[in-house]
């Protein structure tokens, strides 16, 4: 006989949880930020290193 340790942890509502995926505006941001550290690198490569 199987016993049910926690029976609240079964509840059909409490199985709604899903996987938390990032937001679009924190997307847009992340893909700001990699273009300007991509192109902060590109100067420093091209023109040698400024600071």
């Amino acid at each position: 006989m199987v016993t049910i340790r926690n029976s609240i942890a079964r509840m059909p509502i409490l199985r709604k949880g899903k996987v938390h995926i990032q937001p679009k505006s924190s997307k847009r941001a992340k893909v700001r930020k990699d273009i300007k550290t991509a192109l902060t690198e590109w100067q420093n490569d091209k023109y040698g290193k400024i600071f």
